[in-house]
């Protein structure tokens, strides 16, 4: 996995490569403002957020084969993907020892990726789940605002 460092925050979990052509696949952002439990310190200064996707379920639901007028193609097939991104955010605390302190996250997530119209039903897909990009700031002493795009593809 790929890291990164920008505004003295490292950004560690970012996919080292990324599928070529994928046929059936979703890009979507988990994004959420999270507070650190009572008993950590306040924050002075983050330093590192590490964030994983994992895949809890999948299964292939029955649609109608017709476009939207906004133009989505549904083939009959899309595949459900119950997820989450779990997250360790490290900081400085804000107290005169400014002792490093983690905090740990995971944000749930539910989407769909519509299949090819080639589909054959019961074919077994397997999903894969990669991170492209992570962002965070400091909200005040005690909350944070984050977002994970998120690539999921399905072979």
């Amino acid at each position: 996995m790929a890291s990164f460092v920008s505004n003295l925050i490292e950004y560690s979990g970012i996919a080292d490569v990324l599928p070529i052509a994928p046929h059936a696949f979703k890009q979507f952002n988990v994004q959420k403002n999270v507070c650190l439990p009572i008993a950590k310190p306040d924050i002075e200064q983050l330093t590192k957020i590490m964030a994983e996707v994992v895949i809890i379920s999948t299964r292939v639901i029955k649609t109608p084969v017709a476009t939207s007028l906004e133009g989505q193609i549904l083939t009959g097939f899309k595949l459900i993907v119950e997820g989450e991104v779990r997250q360790k955010v490290e900081y400085v605390a804000d107290e005169p020892t400014q002792t490093v302190h983690a905090a740990h996250f995971n944000i749930p997530f539910s989407t769909f990726i519509v299949l090819p119209a080639t589909y054959v039903q019961d074919t077994p897909l397997v999903v894969t789940g990669y991170i492209e990009d992570i962002y965070a700031k400091q909200i005040d002493e005690r909350c944070i605002f984050k977002n994970i795009t998120i690539l999921l593809t399905a072979d």
